[in-house]
């Protein structure tokens, strides 16, 4: 037996306890003085402890204990594999069209000409689905621009005309939720589960980044319309992104409050840290490492009791789209790329939904897909976070930004957090009994 790399222990002061953190398991315990001694003592010889002892189960079942470090990476290298080539799975970010009626300072896409899909194109993608996977069980789609509801009817056409090809059909939508209200009486039949919207803020500064194209604030339109839908729609997964630069951070907990006045707990928000894709951050200084993005989190928290969802680590699948062989976004002209960003930029297209191949440029692919992969980083494996680590944006990695989950630059902090909340929550239900 061997004790494993990838836990964690320390005295907590938050807590007044010692505690043991487990990234394999995600597990949190907590160990009284002579628990703690015990376990120093298990760390050093692991085959001290008796089989038999519950002890043994305990730390086994929490995956303290492991057979084999170097067996436990491969167990997840291979867990990691097997998803990346899953055969079975096809997901596609459809993105009808380029256009949009927002003009946000930091958008990535703005110098990207504004092109619509035609119906060659969508008969093209349903073409292509049916000859180069027809043995697939699930699609998976995310729609995405651009501005999708710019594009509603091949939306409508895209999404009938997929849900007849397989039995699981899923999708998505990342918006800026200005004409949501078009969509409102058709989601059962989009099959659409949840939204990403993105406020900036509250009213004043929200308007100030994300006009619309004749200058008008769009701020209290998207409020409407998700008010609209969660009254029609109570089960739909909301998702609000709020894009943070040193120039609006300060708003994140006044639009926490708003939404949570207005929506309760109907509405999720969580922090986007603004990064400079190309465009200079001319939104404002951006977040580039991960101390800044993990002191700001910490803040919220300390300051606010704001618990957002990248404290705790958690357990992740290794790799982003770029890595999913069957994930393609899949542009209005029925351009293949591998990520979100290459949308519109020709030479990150790797092929076309048109012609017997579908991939075009294996050597863009190839790098993309290699270059920077976690699994074959020896420094990222020794990691104690490896495990609860998705391995960053590939994307990010190719322009040497830092990739690294917040919770690495500060785990100590983000775990006393983490205990902290729960025990709140222990204490109100033992108050409620």
């Amino acid at each position: 037996m061997e004790w494993s790399t990838y836990n964690y222990l320390y005295y907590s002061k938050k807590a007044k306890a010692y505690l043991l953190y487990s990234s394999l398991s995600n597990m949190l315990v907590e160990l009284n003085q002579d628990d703690y001694n015990t376990i120093l003592t298990i760390k050093e010889d692991p085959n001290c402890i008796n089989p038999n002892d519950d002890q043994f189960k305990f730390l086994i079942d929490g995956r303290f204990l492991v057979e084999s470090n170097a067996n436990e990476v491969n167990k997840l290298m291979l867990t990691t594999f097997n998803k990346r080539f899953n055969s079975k799975l096809l997901s596609l970010t459809i993105a009808p069209t380029r256009a949009c009626n927002f003009s946000c300072p930091y958008c990535y896409e703005e110098d990207r000409a504004n092109k619509s899909m035609s119906q060659q194109v969508r008969d093209g993608i349903l073409e292509f689905v049916d000859n180069k996977y027809n043995n697939i069980d699930s699609i998976g789609v995310i729609w995405y621009g651009g501005e999708p509801t710019l594009d509603i009817k091949t939306i409508k056409y895209l999404s009938a005309e997929l849900q007849k090809r397989v039995k699981n059909y899923t999708a998505f939508m990342v918006t800026n939720g200005f004409l949501l209200d078009k969509l409102i009486d058709h989601l059962e039949d989009l099959k659409i589960t949840g939204f990403q919207i993105t406020l900036d803020g509250t009213a004043e500064t929200h308007n100030n980044t994300r006009k619309l194209k004749n200058g008008k604030g769009s701020f209290d339109k998207i409020m409407s319309n998700i008010d609209a839908f969660i009254a029609k729609h109570d089960k739909l997964n909301i998702s609000i992104r709020m894009n943070i630069s040193t120039n609006n951070s300060d708003q994140y907990v006044p639009l926490f409050h708003t939404l949570r006045e207005k929506f309760g707990n109907k509405v999720s928000l969580y922090p986007a840290f603004v990064r400079d894709y190309g465009n200079g951050c001319q939104a404002g200084s951006c977040f580039e490492d991960g101390t800044q993005k993990g002191n700001f989190l910490k803040k919220l928290f300390d300051e606010h009791g704001i618990y957002t969802k990248d404290i705790y680590p958690h357990r992740a699948s290794k790799g982003c789209m770029v890595q999913q062989m069957n994930s393609f976004v899949v542009g209005p002209e029925g351009e293949l790329y591998k990520c979100w960003h290459h949308l519109g930029v020709p030479e990150k297209k790797v092929g076309s939904i048109f012609g017997t191949q579908t991939i075009t440029n294996y050597s863009l692919l190839s790098d993309l897909a290699i270059n920077g992969d976690v699994l074959l980083d020896s420094k990222c494996k020794s990691c104690i976070l490896f495990p609860s680590c998705y391995g960053g944006c590939m994307d990010e990695k190719q322009r040497n930004q830092d990739f690294c989950i917040p919770a690495k630059s500060m785990l100590e902090d983000f775990i006393d957090i983490h205990y902290v909340s729960k025990r709140k929550i222990a204490e109100l239900l033992d108050r409620n009994k």
